[in-house]
């Protein structure tokens, strides 16, 4: 009886370790397969009021036919409810990534925006391999252009900003270029790339240096070499003295917030290279920034500079499995360039790309 009971408290104790291991192991498992988040609580949310939080206006979209047919979907404004001919309101432009000429693949981002009190105008180009980048940017240029003309008597033109992503981040500088010429912002004028590819554009120092730029890339992009946004756009607007370099970069706890090329995007389900869920990175890092930074450029609110410019570094909190900081957004006054070379389109490869006659690189 002895030797059975001797049996049998070893073979609890077995069992016991076996369990433990098999839990161990399967936690290490759950780690090394780590999902994306695509549950907005995943991290906690910026609170009502702050910078990257939803506005308290009510926001209305409407839609205006482009008049070039090869334009594949029409231009968009995001109207919000204060916007009236005696409260005109600053207006952002939005320039998408090549492909997504379809404004959900943003609405989350241009909804945001719009909720806080902005205008905000989403143009789309085509994405026919066989057009040129000089045809694509009238394209952008003049969908921008017809919406001032339907629009024009709730916009304040002396203020706006125009913010990119990819293809669209790279036509940034050419159209606040454009706009200069007609005499917008001349009471405040932001530029806001992210992920840039590459910027097709001239005489960019015709820009004001009271223009204010930020350039975000994303730590795991790779689609677009972050040498493109620091030779065609930062190196290319050295009269603009307030600015900043930003690097959102993916953070993992038992789930990823993903900061690959398609971070900006929040109607898309997620690809290899990581994004296209709205998450933490996109009301943290993307647009806290773009919020606070209209906020200073319109209104010269110090807090806001703090905030657009990342001296407040924060990105939330995660929910689980304790609440604890989100890796802070990494803010720089000069270029940080990861050392890869896995990029789909490498700075040196730009005269490939380039349109027939066009200065390289």
């Amino acid at each position: 009886m002895r030797e059975y009971k001797i049996l049998n408290r070893y073979f609890g104790l077995y069992l016991i370790a076996f369990l433990l291991v098999s839990l161990i192991l399967s936690f290490s498992i759950v780690k090394a397969q780590v999902s994306a988040c695509t549950n907005l609580k995943s991290t906690t949310l910026p609170l009502s009021g702050e910078y990257g939080g939803a506005g308290g206006f009510a926001v209305a979209h409407q839609s205006i036919a482009h008049p070039n047919p090869n334009v594949p979907a029409p231009v968009s404004v995001f109207l919000p409810s204060n916007a009236t001919a005696g409260n005109r309101l600053p207006v952002v432009f939005f320039a998408h990534g090549y492909g997504s000429f379809r404004f959900q693949g943003y609405e989350d981002l241009l909804r945001q925006l719009a909720s806080n009190g902005y205008i905000v105008v989403f143009a789309p180009y085509t994405d026919n391999y066989q057009t040129t980048h000089a045809d694509r940017y009238e394209q952008m240029w003049s969908g921008f252009q017809i919406a001032v003309q339907h629009y024009g008597n709730l916009m304040d033109t002396t203020r706006i900003g125009f913010a990119g992503h990819s293809y669209g981040a790279g036509a940034v500088p050419e159209l606040a270029r454009r706009a200069v010429a007609l005499g917008w912002g001349a009471n405040g004028l932001f530029l806001f790339p992210m992920a840039a590819y590459y910027s097709w554009g001239n005489g960019y120092n015709s820009i004001p240096a009271t223009a204010k730029l930020i350039v975000q890339v994303f730590g795991d992009d790779t689609t677009v070499d972050p040498l493109i946004a620091q030779n065609d756009i930062w190196n290319r607007l050295p009269q603009i003295t307030e600015r900043k370099w930003q690097v959102i970069r993916t953070a993992k706890t038992m789930c990823a917030l993903n900061a690959g090329h398609d971070a900006p995007n929040t109607g898309i389900a997620s690809d290899a290279d990581g994004g296209g869920n709205t998450n933490g990175q996109d009301y943290w890092g993307i647009w806290r920034r773009l919020h606070a930074l209209a906020d200073y450029t319109f209104n010269s609110n110090a807090a806001a500079k703090d905030v657009a410019f990342g001296r407040d570094a924060r990105m939330g909190r995660w929910h689980f499995p304790v609440l604890r900081p989100v890796n802070p957004l990494e803010a720089t006054d000069s270029p940080v360039i990861d050392p890869r070379n896995n990029y789909s389109y490498k700075w040196a490869d730009r005269c490939i790309y380039a349109d027939s006659g066009t200065p390289c690189p």
